[in-house]
């Protein structure tokens, strides 16, 4: 790890070197009271969490009664021991935020190449209980998507996830405080984890250009025996959209005869970003995707891709509407530019990959969409500082017009006041009377205006060549801007 040593000294310390994991996760890897229940299970059960309607996390001291669970514990040490860039791990598990809505989907792919979609989890203790007891015999690929509302996942999710498999602490820490300081990008782009950042049009606010971001986080392990590895996928969010996977999907082709190919007709609901990833795992090749964990997650930067494209075109439409600059996130462009760094990379340089074309096909599908993406969303911020420009030439023109109707108004009024001083009938009675003052500033207003407007037609004619209008002449004599 590229942290720096307590000491101060820049050279690496010897990184942590996690428990060594068990290729089978069956019961007998962990020692269990008589009873049968596991001592983590057990733990966990001695905190009963009651779902509220709270869509905020809460957090309560405590949740260890009996000093920090051995995963916390193993987190604690590293930060003594001087990996400091782990402190915001540690203390997201002291708090011991709960979780809300846990919902934690378990798919397999067998050994005959089966896709089996397993059970739901619902609370924590079913998923210790679940992870300590399940054997993996029989499955190449096991993934595990786990989505809560909050931003962060709970204590108890994080040490049932990290006792049971073994993760590095790093993948949570990046989860809950992104990738700041926490790697060196040579470790980070080849680390067994990496994160997808999702911004999302939200609809709960009356600007339509209003975003929501959430972040989704991936853990590939490859097993110690055979070609299997297990996943972990962290949904930051419960948010619903209406996206439906179709969407990214191609049609199936016209058949003249029958539409038997097309699916029946789905009534519209939203669906969290979860769901929407469950449902397009059957649409994918499953030996693929033992082969290759990025194909097994392409989909999501499908969704992503699809996203970005909504926010883009709604931020267009919005400036044409308005014929100015709505309000958008100026880190849009940056976040497009992240998710196709790891698009690029296939996630994670330390991923398997595979040589199938279906995997390399849709690796370059995507690199496709994301360059035309990060186009057009260069091509809006463009436009959009081009129309930014353009509105502040027409904020100086107008008040350059204002200031020059003054002028015109008032310059006149000076100058004939000048000639004139006090000889007025009315205010002496010595001559001229006042109505000969008024007649002289209107006519010289009348000169100055044809003066500039013989200027404006000698200026048009020499520079371009042509006979300009009386009204593009008179126009620029009278202060007027012509956009």
């Amino acid at each position: 790890m590229g942290s720096r040593n307590g000491d101060g000294d820049d050279s690496e310390p010897h990184s942590p070197q996690l428990p060594t994991r068990a290729t089978d996760r069956s019961s007998a890897d962990t020692p269990r009271p008589e009873n049968g229940t596991s001592k983590t299970s057990k733990k966990f059960s001695r905190k009963k969490r009651q779902a509220t309607g709270s869509s905020v996390q809460q957090w309560t001291s405590g949740w260890e009664t009996k000093g920090r669970s051995p995963y916390h514990e193993y987190i604690h040490r590293l930060v003594d021991a001087g990996w400091d860039n782990l402190k915001a791990i540690d203390n997201h598990m002291i708090r011991n935020y709960e979780d809300r809505d846990l919902i934690v989907s378990v798919v397999d792919i067998l050994n005959d190449y089966t896709l089996k979609r397993g059970i739901e989890i619902r609370d924590v203790p079913a998923l210790s209980r679940f992870l300590s007891e399940e054997s993996r015999d029989g499955i190449m690929v096991r993934l595990y998507l786990a989505e809560q509302r909050g931003k962060w996942p709970s204590s108890a999710l994080i040490d049932a996830f990290g006792t049971r498999l073994r993760l590095d602490p790093r993948f949570f820490q990046w989860n809950i405080n992104g990738r700041n300081n926490l790697m060196s990008p040579a470790d980070r782009h080849r680390a067994p984890f990496t994160s997808i950042g999702f911004t999302v049009l939200d609809p709960s606010t009356p600007k339509a250009t209003d975003t929501f971001f959430f972040r989704t986080t991936i853990y590939i392990q490859p097993d110690d025996m055979g070609h299997g590895w297990t996943g972990v996928v962290l949904f930051n969010s419960h948010l619903k959209t209406e996206l439906s996977i179709n969407s990214v999907l191609p049609p199936p082709p016209f058949l003249p005869t029958t539409y038997d190919n097309i699916p029946p007709p789905v009534k519209q609901k939203m669906h969290t970003f979860r769901e929407l990833f469950l449902s397009a795992l059957p649409f994918q090749e499953t030996k693929v995707m033992v082969e290759s964990p990025f194909y097994t997650i392409h989909m999501l930067f499908r969704l992503n891709r699809r996203c970005w494209s909504d926010i883009i075109t709604t931020i267009r439409e919005q400036d044409q509407q308005i014929n100015s600059i709505s309000e958008a996130s100026v880190s849009h462009v940056e976040h497009v530019r992240k998710t196709f760094d790891v698009v690029k990379r296939g996630g994670s340089l330390g991923w398997a990959t595979s040589i199938s074309p279906v995997a390399i096909e849709a690796k370059a599908k995507l690199e496709e969409d994301f360059t035309h993406l990060l186009k057009q969303a260069d091509f809006l911020w463009d436009s959009r500082e081009k129309r930014a420009q353009l509105g502040r030439r027409k904020a100086e023109a107008r008040w350059n017009a204002l200031t020059n109707a003054f002028t015109f108004v008032f310059v006149p009024i000076t100058v004939i006041s000048g000639i004139y001083g006090m000889n007025v009938y009315e205010i002496n009675g010595s001559t001229p009377d006042i109505w000969q003052f008024f007649t002289a500033t209107a006519i010289m207003d009348t000169v100055i205006v044809l003066l500039l407007a013989l200027f404006n037609f000698a200026h048009i004619a020499t520079s371009q060549k042509r006979w300009p209008g009386a009204r593009e002449v008179f126009s620029f004599a009278l202060g007027r801007h012509n956009s």
